[in-house]
């Protein structure tokens, strides 16, 4: 990086230092907390446990509306063993969006885990808001 450069960059962050300004995209704060409900295979739509199924093998991240309600699927594709659980983290509402947030956790070192092939995700349902959902 050139010098001028340099120096334009320090004098940027000098400046958002001493007025308090910070680089948070506009609208990302927390409005509310959404409820929400962890979906049991048996509880997933049809049509959209068909698409979790043609789509389970990568990383998966999608949306899905029908009536009142809005679904959404965080999958953790293709995993070399079992032994995984998904925790949820977050789930609320900003000015511009629905932010979502999960983990795939496990399995621990040393647990004795099934060798098979698993495909790790969550299904969670909400009331149904126009905002588009950024997954974190």
């Amino acid at each position: 990086m050139g010098k001028k450069r340099m120096l334009l960059l320090i004098v940027i962050l000098a400046a958002f230092s001493f007025c308090g300004c910070t680089l948070k995209k506009a609208g990302t704060e927390k409005v509310r907390d959404l409820e929400y409900t962890v979906l049991a295979e048996s509880e997933i739509p049809e049509t959209l446990a068909e698409e979790i199924e043609e789509n389970k093998t990568d990383d998966l991240k999608m949306t899905y509306r029908e009536d009142d309600y809005l679904y959404i699927v965080r999958g953790f594709g293709m995993q070399e063993t079992g032994g995984y659980s998904i925790q949820m983290r977050e789930l609320y509402l900003a000015d511009n969006a629905i932010y979502f947030k999960a983990e795939l956790i496990g399995p621990e070192s040393g647990e004795e885990v099934e060798k098979a092939v698993s495909y790790p995700y969550l299904v969670i349902k909400t009331e149904r808001l126009e905002e588009n959902v950024i997954f974190e």
